[in-house]
């Protein structure tokens, strides 16, 4: 579980630190304070292929963009992934790196990112492409370099994307079974709910999952996936009053929200759940319950969730959870606040927040 953290050059943090950090997070702040970009970091960090969660996360934020490259041999668009809105300033800067670092008590991890012409043996460049020898010796020509070092080998790797006229040209593949977990505020696609309820159903997991949908829907009794997607999610779902299963995509965008939260979150076991504004799509009358669940789950599995929100009513739900929740320190709110070019991180413990919430100080 990551104790502390450090954030340098990453979009807004241009040196960024965090101590003291709880199993479950809930971040706080104004537009471009910096949570997304927070929840981004930690999910490099802890992901096991970073350069394909960086693909992911510039596909999720639609940072893609098709331009037209003068070669020396002839013009010819190129597409992919801008790379420079991932460094502070928007600019890319061969000796400037990303560098991300979490301490987890004795061991620290530590990910670096960086803009490189990377060089063979003989001196010269290594082809992005191996059939374009002019774009390696363009010096505009980059490598992506992923370096990630811990003490646990399993969290050591070495990748690398390829990169044209500043744009990232490598492919985004499916996603895969990984210890970090990002939700995003779009919706989860058919195809990653049911890979995820691949690895839960018929497991006590499905029970967790059908509690939460529960808290949404008490009428609910179980859930399916079909073989192919139908309507809008291919999910089906049983209510005890109805004689037929009804699609889940009929019953509103909270149960699709709160199926992707709770699934992610039991398919992570031991590793990180990263929701951006949780509350999306959810009634304020059931963010306690839901944030009861997340607790509970997150306690059982040893699972750390960090999740942001701007809503006033997800902190105060947040904070009726965390007061009953039996294992004291088991959650915080972080809030950020940016000051010109730096972001300044604020916590409240429990009984920080009871005043906050209490006395109706401001605490995003």
């Amino acid at each position: 579980m990551i104790k502390s953290l450090t954030i340098e050059n990453y979009r807004v943090f241009r040196h960024f630190t965090l101590d003291d950090i709880a199993r479950v997070n809930l971040v706080v702040g104004t537009n471009n304070a910096g949570k997304s970009s927070l929840l981004e970091a930690v999910h490099l960090l802890m992901s096991q292929s970073p350069s394909q969660s960086l693909l992911h996360i510039l596909e999720e934020r639609g940072e893609r963009t098709v331009r037209t490259v003068d070669s020396r041999l002839e013009p010819r668009p190129i597409s992919g992934y801008l790379l420079a809105h991932i460094f502070t300033g928007h600019a890319v800067d061969p000796n400037v790196e990303i560098h991300v670092a979490a301490s987890h008590g004795i061991d620290t991890t530590h990910l670096r990112i960086a803009a490189r012409n990377l060089r063979q043996a003989d001196g010269t460049q290594v082809p992005l492409f191996e059939d374009d020898m002019v774009a390696a010796q363009d010096s505009r020509a980059r490598n992506l370099v992923f370096e990630r070092t811990s003490a646990d080998p399993e969290h050591t790797t070495n990748e690398v994307l390829r990169v044209r006229d500043g744009i990232i040209t490598a492919r985004v593949y499916p996603r895969t079974k990984d210890e970090s977990r990002l939700v995003t505020t779009n919706v989860l696609a058919y195809d990653d709910l049911s890979e995820l309820w691949d690895s839960i159903t018929l497991t006590p997991r499905e029970d967790q999952v059908v509690a939460a949908l529960q808290v949404v829907e008490p009428d609910l009794d179980r859930i399916s996936f079909t073989s192919r997607q139908q309507l809008r999610s291919g999910v089906l779902i049983k209510l005890r009053s109805q004689p037929e299963p009804v699609p889940l995509s009929s019953m509103g965008d909270g149960m699709r929200r709160v199926l992707a939260i709770v699934a992610s979150l039991v398919s992570v076991d031991g590793g990180t759940l990263l929701v951006d504004e949780i509350d999306t799509g959810l009634h304020y009358s059931v963010l306690y319950d839901m944030w009861r669940l997340i607790f509970m789950i997150a306690q059982r599995s040893k699972t750390q969730v960090f999740a942001t929100t701007h809503s006033f009513d997800c902190v105060r739900a947040f904070q009726q959870a965390l007061h009953e929740h039996e294992i004291a320190g088991a959650g915080r709110v972080i809030r950020l606040d940016k000051h010109e070019d730096t972001v300044v991180a604020t916590s409240y413990v429990a009984h920080e927040l009871d005043i906050a919430v209490d006395q109706g100080i401001e605490v995003r």
